[in-house]
């Protein structure tokens, strides 16, 4: 059989190609590009799974070229996409709703520059202590140095708001300190701080060093159930949530009376629908593979692909075609 230059050419450009569904859908590859994926800081859950995330991407896709980059986590990430430092981001579905509305941390300041590719796993409320420092509820962070997570994360603001809900006003009843979780936890050991606020998924790398080390001296701590109760009716993208039993060295027994909200993956604006639909379709159907790579891939499935992006933010129109196609959307 012999391959004429002509079928040479019309093998290329169907290679150039590939079907979406329908006889007629077609989308373009994917061209060959860098692409940067925002995490958090070193020691946070979020790093690691955005390492994995870019694997699985680049394994399925070779031409796109994905790397993660250390930030201060979501609001951090928000910026950098409005800034179009980056190209693909994790966030929390809260903070993504605030940015694209102008409210809260963006208030009056908009962040638009993003759409939604898939929602994943919960990040849940952390607060953590030792017990030498006789803090057992909220109210004995009175007077107290308290870390936020980094400069830019989520924790920032949620705890901000819980604290104040409880009657502590930041910077007159106590201090924050922004450090990214790894430091944090280095600096409760040193006493530097007091405690330490980290909205992270369970389990997260810097507190199961810790629990690892000094398990017995470790104390979490949820917020009161009637303030929480009220803040739940006032940001209804805040879910309950509980700590689970086992994840944490020491700790073997569910803690319920936390909260949190759902982690989704968002692209800039840059990003041309073959790339997300390329992105969306590598993590979907490679999930094992992801799971593999990192634990919190178990909770990026087709079931939570909408979660926290459906009615809260739009879908970019390549990961929308997806799960459309696919019946998730």
């Amino acid at each position: 059989m012999v391959i004429t230059r002509r079928a040479i050419g019309a093998l290329a450009a169907s290679a150039a190609i590939f079907k979406t569904g329908g006889a007629n859908a077609q989308v373009a590859a994917p061209r060959r590009q860098f692409l940067s994926l925002a995490t958090s800081s070193v020691g946070g859950s979020w790093y690691p799974l955005g390492s994995a995330m870019a694997t699985v991407i680049t394994r399925h896709y070779p031409m796109l070229n994905v790397n993660t980059e250390v930030t201060g986590g979501t609001n951090d990430n928000l910026n950098l996409l409005r800034s179009r430092r980056v190209d693909l981001a994790l966030s929390t579905t809260d903070q993504a709703f605030m940015a694209m509305n102008g409210r809260g941390a963006f208030q009056g300041n908009p962040v638009t520059s993003f759409q939604g590719l898939i929602g994943g796993h919960m990040i849940i409320w952390h607060l953590y202590t030792l017990r030498r420092n006789n803090i057992t509820s909220i109210a004995d962070l009175r007077g107290k140095r308290v870390s936020l997570g980094g400069a830019g994360s989520i924790g920032n603001e949620i705890g901000q708001i819980v604290l104040e809900a409880h009657g502590l006003k930041m910077n007159q009843d106590w201090r924050p300190e922004y450090l990214g979780h790894a430091d944090g936890t280095g600096a409760l050991k040193d006493g530097r701080v007091h405690a330490v606020i980290n909205i992270t998924a369970a389990p997260t790398g810097a507190i199961t060093d810790i629990t690892s080390t000094d398990s017995a001296n470790v104390v979490f701590i949820n917020p009161d159930p009637n303030v929480l109760d009220r803040l739940l009716e006032q940001y209804p993208y805040w879910s309950r949530a509980v700590l689970p039993g086992g994840v944490y060295r020491g700790h073997d027994r569910d803690l319920p009376g936390s909260f949190g909200v759902a982690t989704i993956l968002v692209a800039g604006d840059r990003v041309d629908e073959a790339t997300t639909y390329a992105i969306t379709k590598a993590l979907l159907e490679n999930q094992r593979e992801l799971s593999a790579a990192h634990a919190l891939g178990r909770e990026w499935t087709t079931e939570t692909a909408t979660r926290g992006i459906k009615g809260v933010i739009p879908f970019h129109p390549g990961a929308e075609r997806y799960l459309k196609e696919k019946g998730l959307l």
